[in-house]
């Protein structure tokens, strides 16, 4: 067994929906953090942290983009499981942004408590898009790798 087959494969981006849907969520929880502190009802160290209303949390943030990374990078189980995480961190971040207190919070305009609705229907468009690739690529593989 040489080196090159024993090594996991790693391959260039490919053009996924689910790239240009994470990119969206990137673009919808920066513009949320702004929204969030230009209107009064985060702080700038609130916008992005426990107590965001209009994004989320840098935390979570940050292990979405490396899953989205890993999920579109890798190959066959590896893409899978990547892939299922993120689905199931975008789950979690959507079921928490009906338990937190957040949505609907009483400090929102109209126009701002629409913009959470959105936020979080990216993340669920996230979620789905990411979810299908994790099963597209566990069914492709089952027992290869």
């Amino acid at each position: 067994m040489s080196i090159a087959t024993s090594t996991p494969t790693v391959q260039p981006v490919r053009r996924e929906p689910l790239v240009l849907a994470f990119v969206a969520l990137l673009v919808t929880d920066l513009v949320g953090g702004l929204l969030a502190v230009s209107s009064g009802v985060n702080t700038w160290g609130e916008a992005w942290g426990s107590k965001a209303l209009l994004a989320a949390p840098l935390p979570m943030i940050g292990v979405q983009i490396v899953l989205t990374v890993l999920a579109v990078r890798l190959n066959g189980r590896r893409e899978a499981v990547a892939a299922g995480l993120l689905a199931a961190a975008c789950l979690v971040s959507v079921v928490s942004g009906f338990f937190d207190g957040g949505l609907g919070n009483d400090e929102l305009t109209t126009a701002l408590a629409a913009y959470q609705t959105f936020l979080l229907a990216v993340t669920g468009v996230v979620g789905v898009l990411a979810a299908r690739l994790a099963w597209r690529r566990g069914r492709g593989h089952r027992g290869g790798q």
